[in-house]
């Protein structure tokens, strides 16, 4: 059938070789990929993602440094630790002006839930 228009005939493209070497690295591989403009974007797009957390530091909190060491700091904060056991023990509830305990029953164990 002639209908006046060429006919189109599918060619492929003759895939280009990336230069690496023997000891290149993955990351090579991907760096070479997002810097061939011959390669499509969004392919160059995914290695150049890829790649960004090993090119650029992230960012991350820095500790502040204080000048007492760390075994003072160890002593304070036992102290405090102490101070705070021996406050909770004297903070007994009282009702009508007895002191309640307020811990839990014992369990004791039913002869339903046994293991035989």
């Amino acid at each position: 059938m002639v209908s006046g228009f060429p006919e189109l005939v599918y060619k492929p493209e003759e895939e280009k070789q990336l230069d690496l070497g023997p000891t290149a690295s993955s990351l090579d591989l991907l760096q070479a990929v997002y810097r061939d403009p011959g390669q499509q974007l969004h392919t160059r797009m995914r290695a150049a993602m890829a790649c960004l957390p090993f090119e650029s530091p992230k960012l991350l909190a820095t500790a502040i440094v204080d000048e007492r060491d760390f075994a003072t700091l160890l002593d304070r904060r036992l102290k405090r630790l102490e101070e705070m056991k021996a406050n909770a023990i004297e903070a007994t509830p009282l009702i009508d002006g007895e002191k309640v305990d307020v811990r839990l029953p014992p369990v004791v164990p039913d002869r339903r839930f046994r293991r035989f």
